[in-house]
């Protein structure tokens, strides 16, 4: 009989599932803003990642029990960023979200040892996400904008794969 997760682990994946919410509304949000065609783009497709993160949150929180609903909360909160970000210079966005995407990838990472053996690849995923989004940036600010969105799509190939 499996044994049920313990509240503050339930609230750490209920959480990192509502920050997928917020995550979808600031790329979807940024996608809109952005005016650099190509930019503008590579958020979309980080926005395309938010959505596939999200419905693999959702049924793990329900398998676990949790709250599935989304937060109207979180997904404004997303949206009330949107100018936050997208009214920095480039480059001073792009050092800044990969600065701040460096402890979402530690949080994530201890969900994945914290958890359930049978859970492990949902939290991986998860991390992963935020991994190949901190790639995007540092690839930008690397100079690298012409292969920036590459593991972004690769993770989300993998996804779509059969």
């Amino acid at each position: 009989m499996p044994v049920a997760p313990s509240q503050s682990f339930l609230s750490r994946v209920e959480r990192a599932y509502q920050g997928e919410i917020y995550g979808e509304a600031l790329y979807r949000g940024l996608a809109a803003a952005i005016e650099d065609p190509a930019r503008s783009e590579k958020w979309r497709v980080l926005a395309e990642l938010e959505v596939v993160t999200k419905a693999q949150m959702r049924d793990l929180v329900a398998k676990l029990g949790g709250d599935v609903e989304e937060s109207e909360a979180f997904r404004q909160k997303g949206i009330d960023s949107v100018q936050r970000y997208a009214g920095l210079p480039w480059r001073d966005f792009m050092l800044l979200y990969s600065r701040e995407l460096e402890p979402v990838i530690a949080r994530y990472a201890e969900l994945e040892h914290l958890c359930a053996s049978e859970d492990a690849a949902t939290l991986r995923f998860l991390t992963e996400h935020e991994v190949v989004t901190k790639a995007f940036c540092d690839l930008e600010l690397e100079g690298r904008a012409d292969i920036s969105i590459e593991p972004t799509l690769a993770l989300l190939a993998s996804v779509q794969a059969p």
